[in-house]
């Protein structure tokens, strides 16, 4: 029975059991979500995929983009990142987002999100991610999730996030408010991404 299952995920783990209790909203009794990976991507680690001008690695003013801060200073860069991936081969986190979400190349590859020189966004695959973003998600079936999520969503991150993660969920947050839902969403000020996992919590 629903009330004998329930879900909790950190990072990677928070977006996934985010997914599993929106996918099957019925089946599951509740999930409770730490520092999930971007739920909304039109925050996706500060960058909007779907804006026109996406670039993974630079910002509008043509600023290197962070994907890592400590104690609020940027450790990380977007485009350094990439390129470490690109020596691993297969990669591991960025590329386990488009292993994931992107439609697969004629290869069995993943579809690359961003052109790994430039770092553009290639819209005809963010496009294909769409059916991924659990804002989008929410929002596009909520008349039908309403009645079967009431109660179950619990999201958590540090407003301090090591990784950004914390702007996609105040964007999910606001659209769950619109939407009526009674989801408790918090950002917990001055935590970051691992010290959110406290005992308090």
């Amino acid at each position: 029975a629903p009330h004998a299952r329930f879900l909790t995920g950190h990072s990677s783990g928070g977006w996934s059991s985010l997914w599993l209790q929106v996918s099957f909203p019925q089946f599951f009794g509740g999930v409770w979500s730490y520092s999930p990976d971007p739920v909304d991507f039109r925050d996706f680690q500060q960058i909007n995929l779907y804006a026109p001008d996406a670039n993974m690695f630079f910002d509008a003013r043509g600023d290197r983009r962070p994907i890592a801060r400590e104690n609020g200073i940027p450790v990380l860069w977007y485009q350094d990142f990439s390129r470490m991936e690109e020596v691993y081969g297969h990669g591991s986190q960025l590329h386990s987002f488009e292993a994931v979400f992107s439609p697969r190349l004629p290869t069995g590859m993943p579809a690359p999100l961003w052109d790994r020189k430039t770092g553009r966004v290639d819209h005809a695959v963010a496009e294909a991610w769409k059916k991924y973003d659990i804002h989008l998600k929410l929002v596009d079936n909520w008349p039908t999730l309403k009645p079967h999520l009431a109660g179950k969503l619990h999201i958590f991150v540090g407003e301090n996030d090591s990784f950004y993660l914390e702007g996609a969920v105040k964007l999910l947050k606001t659209s769950l408010q619109e939407l009526g839902s009674d989801a408790v969403v918090e950002i917990f000020p001055g935590l970051d991404h691992d010290s959110i996992l406290s005992q308090d919590l």
